[in-house]
């Protein structure tokens, strides 16, 4: 047996995917299939360490991720082993014996982290840039890209948003992706947007709400998210709906109105108008909402799957099959300078929509939107065949190539970002 896990390990979350001979498969912890990063010395893991941390005490905002532990930690990590052991019929043992993992490498991921993989027993381990794996989870469709143009990839993670550039050409009968330049990286994600829909359900909610019930609501959040796509504004049916007074009605302009939102989709918008792509690609768990849909589709046609909060993962996992499809792997560019925050909308007892997101948030659940399956690619490469973007990591190589947006200064740059 032989196999590829792709891991797209987020702040609060975690999403394992495998893919053996043809899809890309997620797995789910028996209730999510964005894991919560949480562990417990006893052997709990993901959703049952998380509710058990929360216990049964009152639900408030501050206790939203109060079971967040490191996911690079060895007993997270070995906890994901066993989950994957036991999924394929292994024993507790490293699922070795062919299985290799690849990681689908944010800006938060460990220098170290392949070696981390590896001393948990999850195989041999790689990485893959964020941008590169949502082209790769494209490439896995059964139908082909165009034959030519460009293409922009937009990953709208939790707390980071990557954009990379690829100009399409033909060689030897198939479409290859040649890199324009290192992905752009920006410090803010759609996290903040979860978070300020579920602040506004629990405002609502009352005294006695047991914070058990925060796991649901952070995938309702996400569920709501996916109804915006399709209705101006949508009455809140999630956890606690029955507990609500006034009952909640989230309006998506107001929303997007907001300055959390705004800041982010802004920017990738400024960034889109630039780089002028002939197609985009839109993943991560940002992708659910519609907010960052619409801003793109105004530029250019938007290709989105129907679980976007599942393509990196999945996209890492084809990372192995499909590597010999891209150009030399660059580096992060340094992200732009924040954007000043612009005035919010004002919103009634019974909407959402305005108002400054506190802090970032760690959003899970998947959502339906656009067509998309994880089929096996037609055409895909042999395995082994190692190309030119199968480097270490997001890559060292510096570029040239202009920013469509300003840049940091070197001192304000964090230093996971230089």
């Amino acid at each position: 047996m032989s196999g590829v896990l792709g891991l797209d390990v987020q702040y609060s979350h975690t999403v394992p995917a495998l893919r053996e001979t043809g899809a890309a498969v997620p797995l789910r912890d028996g209730h999510r299939a964005l894991i919560p990063n949480a562990v417990l010395p006893g052997g709990a893991w993901g959703s049952p360490a998380a509710e058990e941390v929360l216990g049964l005490g009152p639900a408030t905002p501050e206790r939203l991720f109060a079971w967040r532990r490191d996911p690079w930690s060895p007993e997270f990590l070995r906890g994901l082993r066993d989950r994957s052991a036991r999924y394929l019929g292994l024993s507790a043992d490293p699922p070795a014996h062919g299985y290799r993992t690849v990681v689908c490498a944010g800006p938060d991921t460990p220098d170290d982290a392949e070696r981390r993989c590896e001393e948990a027993g999850l195989g041999t381990a790689a990485r893959v840039t964020p941008t590169d794996a949502l082209l790769c989870r494209r490439l896995a469709e059964p139908q082909p890209l165009p034959r030519g143009g460009t293409v922009l990839a937009v990953v709208c993670a939790e707390r980071w948003t990557a954009l990379g550039s690829y100009r399409l050409v033909q060689e030897d009968g198939r479409t290859t992706a040649v890199r324009s330049g290192p992905p752009v990286l920006r410090p803010e994600g759609a996290g903040a947007w979860t978070e300020l829909l579920a602040g506004a359900v629990l405002a609502r909610s009352g005294e006695g709400t047991p914070a058990r019930d925060l796991l649901a609501l952070l995938d309702g959040a996400l569920e709501c998210a996916s109804r915006l796509d399709l209705a101006a504004s949508v009455p809140w049916q999630g956890p606690l709906a029955e507990r609500l007074s006034p009952p909640l009605v989230v309006w998506r302009d107001e929303l997007a109105r907001s300055p959390a939102v705004l800041e982010t989709v802004d920017a990738v918008r400024r960034h889109a108008v630039a780089a002028a792509p002939d197609l985009v690609l839109l993943g991560g768990s940002g992708a659910v909402w519609p907010f960052p849909h619409t801003a793109l589709g105004a530029v250019a046609p938007v290709w989105r799957s129907s679980d976007p909060a599942l393509d990196l993962a999945a996209g890492a996992a084809w990372w192995p099959a499909l590597r010999d499809r891209f150009g030399p792997a660059p580096a992060f560019r340094p992200a732009p300078a924040p954007l000043p925050r612009p005035g919010s909308g004002s919103a009634g007892a019974e909407r959402l929509g305005s108002g400054t997101a506190g802090a970032r948030t760690r959003a899970r659940g998947t959502a339906h939107h656009d067509s998309g399956s994880h089929d096996v690619a037609p055409d895909a490469p042999r395995p082994d065949r190692p190309g030119p973007g199968s480097g270490p990591g997001p890559g060292r190589t510096p570029s040239d190539r202009p920013d469509p947006d300003p840049v940091l200064s070197a001192e304000d740059i964090p230093p996971w970002q230089r």
